[in-house]
């Protein structure tokens, strides 16, 4: 036991032990201002320092040899795991905790383990000596003996020598840590690591001494106090742990952008690599130097130093060039300096997009415009002068409605108020005034780009399709004349042919009369095919549709049967199968299955259905029609794979080109086989779809998405 007189000694320890304490808690407790990866370590070494200032406190005031002995090997507990932890957190705090992998801690932790192993079955082994010695405050001189007594407080005992020695390099390395992060760092990141430097030499020094001057309580532990002491000032003065080498070191190294830090002299401090190729000198070599007198484009720079909020520099790059839009923050409010953070955004980019954006709507035939929420226009592309003669200039400011014909004029406004209100783009047709006063009509996409930051408006892309209109406008009226005078001339030549029939004529004038009516019949017959052709496809589609297709060509062979008695129908159908397809695919599938008859040229024709899944895809369902006719010429099938008729190619009649159109408009696909031993087999491919249920009020609904 110890005496009483001894119990300032034990004052300074617990100041020593409460001040650890309070940074153990400080560093804890401010948890969202410190970087977690330095914070649990740094806890973790101040929290040791504590325990063993205050254990060893408690061995000067205990009362009974058992209280003493536990003190004694409590103290022990924190001095032997202190300087690796000490380690583990400079290795942290400087960057470097790649090394620490599961290994090397492991490797770290055995020595303190077998320390503490050693001091707690000490009275079996006495390899640490008496259990009290260390911690004994009355000591005799420690340097009157020689030899192995030059070991002083740890008496003659190797194996405590060796682990005070383990110690001793532990902590110097860790200090080395700190001075080469001091040495690398600038500015408030210095003056951390100098505080942290000094705050690591100071137990250092308390051990060297603890070898060559006899003290009459052991320093260490007391010198852990005044460390915290430097450390407090370092974390409310200086924001210790705020922004830690480590973390500064990986935002610049992983930024993509160039950034340079300047001082109130606007001289490079420090920069990442990124910034090298604005520099005209290695990175290293502008360090502490001006940066007007570093920088590539001294110019632009000048400019956001002196105030302005941004500006653009062009680096050359070879033959190409880097766009950078150049920006200057100050850092004054977090550093307590006047520094300056100087940053480079690459925008190439964005520049080359632009660029590119430009030229296409330059060069584009397309007028585009763009309107803010009341219609009036706040861009138009250059077309527009080629287009319809005005300046883009002078439109601009202008309400859109007011070149738009008249009569076009209210059905525009409800277009654009449906765009603006709504999501859903608008498609539109009018008339618009050219500047020589003649009208032009035009086909226009709009969407709704007003919550776009980078756009603001309603963008309009206007096409000229005056010619295309006119065609087709030509087309309907010579459609339309040639079927009604086409009818009506044949009308006339199959009544003449008629009478001729009815007359008293050689046979031979007679044949001539039926080829005339035949072909006039099949005059009459095309003209009708063209009208069916182009009322069907003319009309707006009601879009794609699960249809039944089983019953609908159940109904077809029915038809077939009756109007082909001497035919025979084969049906390899299901009970149902529906496919997603446009309404007019039963038309399709009805041509189909007359043309194989209509065509056939055998005695007894025969003609063949079939419906299934695909076997190469279980999304599609194939139609099958086979005959066994003369079969389909590879010429039209040509024709018809390449969708283009040509006066040396072509498909004798308009019935493929139709059963292709509208198969096209289901997104089908359709392809022609030989059949064995004679004849064509017809293959459609439908995507398949789930069966319709019919609801109260007549239409359909889907029980389920279309297949994909």
């Amino acid at each position: 036991m110890t005496s009483v007189g001894q119990s300032p000694h034990a004052y300074a320890l617990f100041a020593a032990g409460i001040l650890a304490g309070a940074v153990t808690l400080v560093v804890l407790g401010r948890f969202r201002l410190y970087s977690r990866r330095v914070r649990l370590p740094f806890a973790l070494l101040t929290l040791s320092g504590s325990i063993w200032a205050t254990a060893y406190g408690f061995v000067f005031l205990a009362v009974t040899p058992a209280s003493e002995l536990f003190y004694a090997q409590l103290a022990w507990v924190g001095a032997a795991v202190l300087p690796t932890i000490w380690l583990v957190f400079t290795l942290v705090y400087a960057g470097e905790d790649q090394l620490l992998s599961s290994q090397m801690l492991g490797f770290l932790a055995v020595e303190p383990a077998v320390a503490i192993a050693l001091k707690l079955t000490n009275a079996s082994h006495g390899l640490l000596g008496s259990p009290l010695d260390l911690w004994r405050a009355a000591k005799p001189n420690r340097f009157a003996v020689s030899g192995a007594d030059f070991l002083g407080p740890f008496g003659p005992d190797l194996v405590l020598a060796a682990h005070a020695v383990y110690g001793f390099g532990v902590a110097i390395t860790g200090v080395s840590v700190i001075a080469r992060t001091y040495l690398k760092s600038s500015n408030i990141h210095r003056r951390q690591a100098g505080f942290l430097f000094v705050a690591g030499a100071i137990p250092l020094a308390a051990l060297g001494g603890e070898f060559f001057f006899p003290f009459r309580i052991n320093p260490v532990p007391v010198s852990i106090g005044v460390s915290s002491v430097v450390v407090l000032w370092a974390l409310f003065r200086h924001q210790l742990f705020d922004i830690t080498p480590i973390a500064r070191d990986a935002i610049l190294s992983e930024m993509r952008d160039a950034v340079v830090v300047l001082d109130e002299q606007d001289r490079i401090v420090e920069s990442n690599g990124a910034a090298s190729e604005l520099l005209a000198r290695p990175v290293a070599d502008c360090i502490g130097e001006s940066v007007l007198e570093s920088v590539r484009v001294p110019a632009e720079v000048r400019t956001v130093l002196e105030g302005d909020d941004r500006a653009e520099a062009v680096v050359e790059d070879g033959d190409s060039c880097r766009y950078f839009e150049v920006r200057a923050e100050s850092l004054g409010d977090r550093t307590r300096d006047r520094a300056r953070l100087l940053l480079f955004y690459d925008v190439t980019e964005r520049r080359r997009t632009e660029e590119e954006f430009r030229a296409l709507i330059e060069n584009s035939r397309d007028v585009i415009t763009v309107l803010d929420a009341d219609g009036e226009r706040t861009y138009t592309s250059p077309s527009m002068t080629e287009v319809l003669g005005y300046r883009t200039e002078a439109l601009v400011g202008e309400s859109v409605l007011d070149l738009v014909h008249p009569k076009d004029r209210d059905r525009v406004a409800d277009s654009l108020d449906e765009v603006v209100t709504g999501d859903s783009p608008m498609l539109a047709e009018f008339r618009i005034r050219h500047k020589n006063g003649t009208w032009r009509r035009f086909e226009t996409v709009g969407v709704n780009l007003l919550d776009d930051p980078a756009v603001g408006g309603v963008v309009l892309n206007s096409r000229d399709v005056t010619s295309r209109h006119r065609y087709e406008q030509r087309l309907r009226v010579l459609n339309r004349v040639l079927r009604h005078d086409l009818r009506n001339d044949m009308n006339v030549i199959l009544g003449h042919a008629d009478l001729l029939l009815d007359e008293r004529i050689p046979a031979e004038s007679k044949d001539h009369a039926r080829t005339i009516k035949r072909k006039a019949s099949s005059l009459v017959e095309l003209g009708e095919q063209t009208r069916h052709i182009d009322t069907t496809l003319t009309r707006e589609s009601s879009g794609l549709e699960p249809v039944e297709v089983v019953e609908r060509i159940e109904t077809q062979l029915d038809d077939v049967e009756s109007d082909y008695p001497e035919a025979i129908v084969h049906r390899n159908l299901p009970d149902e199968m529906w496919v997603s397809a446009d309404d007019l695919i039963e038309s399709a599938l009805k041509h189909l299955i007359d043309n194989a008859l209509e065509h056939n040229d055998r005695v007894i024709p025969e003609v063949a259905v079939t419906v299934e899944r695909s076997q190469t895809s279980t999304d599609y369902v194939e139609i099958r029609i086979s005959d066994n006719g003369p079969g389909v010429p590879d010429a039209e099938l040509s024709v018809l794979e390449s969708g283009t008729e040509t006066p040396l190619q072509h498909i004798s009649g308009l019935g493929l080109w139709l059963v292709q159109w509208i198969i096209d408009r289901s997104n089908g696909r359709l392809r022609f086989a030989e059949n064995e031993p004679r004849g064509t087999v017809a293959v459609v491919g439908l995507r398949s779809a789930d069966r319709a249920v019919s609801v109260s009020d007549g239409g359909t609904v889907t029980s389920g998405s279309e297949t994909d």
